[in-house]
């Protein structure tokens, strides 16, 4: 049955309608679960197992992965896709649903459903991110080819493997950062035996800079898993937009990625008091200014700034690097990033934090022209 009308950027939109839903559930159900040992086993793997049809429609699921949707009964999971059921932020983005926006061209599960419709076994890793609770997991995609008396059924196991990424990731990043400031404390005590006395100070200096960045790092995985847990506190006060800019700027500035690098704030900022939590909205702009310094060649500059926006207040932060399309699709994942594998956690923390502890949003913006500006949006209220 084609929908003309439903516009895909990726996997084919049409469906089949609920009177042939219910055809191939009946169907699946008489002739390949027709065994009860078969249905136990079904429902005693501690996997998620969907079956789909060659729409990318449910028409199986066993008892786990229904436990982990929204839904009450199985009846109300067929005829819908796996992105749907999860909950995914862009299953409904356009209106042919799951599979069909361009984020979904990097999505894992739907390449593998679409391997396994061609007749193909394949694993692929899907990361998705849940639209009320902003909470992000990561399953490994199993697919294979079934075909049927009559139909030709896409079979899918499907593994929560988020703790594993997130133990890796925390382990891997926490490890890195620590080791290369260590490193470079190392060596700067190295040279203070070797140092001329005219060169002792500013070796001090980058010795407190270092140790300062020692702290922080300890101090963002600290905060970070704490946000994951639901654990983090917020402390709502008082804060003026200028002092906060001017302050991030200055803990930006000590940090080696701002060598031979500027921070510009824009003039036209405006300078209003606000609620927030500084701490809390301090990791965030900090991250994301970081993340344009190293975008940005040396002797480059970037742009910093606020203003008010009807009921909204908007920070904002800009560089002159452009983003190409591919990882535009990805940033916001939870274990996607550019600098290597078992990074990742940079863009996934800042809109973590703004979302979940904030009321906030984070959008971006990346063309040739422009470069790219980050915004954090906040709620304000007179």
């Amino acid at each position: 049955m084609k929908h003309d009308h439903l516009i895909s950027e990726f996997a084919p939109a049409e469906r089949f309608p609920s009177e042939i839903i219910k055809k191939q559930v009946a169907q699946f159900m008489k002739y390949d679960l027709s065994c009860p040992a078969v249905q136990i086993l079904m429902n005693t793997t501690p996997d998620f197992l969907l079956v789909l049809n060659d729409k990318r429609q449910v028409i199986y699921c066993n008892d786990n992965f229904l436990a982990i949707t929204n839904y009450q009964s199985k009846d109300e999971v067929y005829g819908k896709r796996p992105g749907e059921l999860l909950n995914c932020i862009h299953s409904s983005i356009n209106k042919a649903g799951c599979g069909t926006t361009r984020f979904c061209k990097k999505c894992g599960a739907v390449t593998a459903i679409l391997s396994s419709i061609s007749g193909k076994k394949d694993i692929q890793e899907c990361r998705i991110i849940q639209k009320d609770s902003g909470k992000a997991s990561v399953f490994r995609v199993f697919t294979s080819y079934l075909e049927s008396v009559s139909d030709h059924f896409c079979i899918m196991a499907i593994s929560d493997i988020s703790h594993e990424k997130r133990r890796r990731a925390l382990e891997q990043i926490f490890f890195h950062d620590i080791m290369n400031s260590m490193s470079s404390l190392r060596g700067c005590i190295e040279m203070l035996d070797e140092a001329e006395p005219g060169t002792q100070e500013s070796l001090t200096s980058l010795l407190e800079n270092l140790s300062y960045k020692v702290i922080d790092d300890i101090e963002a995985q600290r905060e970070l898993i704490a946000a994951e847990n639901d654990e983090l506190k917020v402390d709502w006060t008082e804060q003026n937009t200028l002092d906060l800019l001017e302050d991030l700027k200055a803990i930006c500035e000590k940090n080696p990625v701002a060598n031979n690098r500027w921070i510009d704030i824009d003039p036209d900022s405006t300078n209003i008091n606000f609620i927030t939590d500084r701490m809390i909205l301090s990791r965030v702009i900090v991250n994301i200014i970081k993340n344009a310094l190293e975008a940005t060649p040396e002797q480059g500059t970037i742009k910093i700034g606020f203003q008010r926006q009807d009921l909204e207040i908007v920070f904002w932060v800009q560089n002159s690097a452009y983003i190409p399309e591919e990882v535009q699709l990805q940033i916001f994942q939870r274990s996607f990033s550019t600098k290597g594998p078992n990074r990742g956690l940079g863009t996934y923390s800042i809109r973590l934090l703004t979302e979940r502890y904030l009321n906030g949003k984070v959008t971006f913006e990346s063309n040739e022209s422009l470069g790219t500006i980050f915004q954090v949006s906040l709620p304000f209220n007179d």
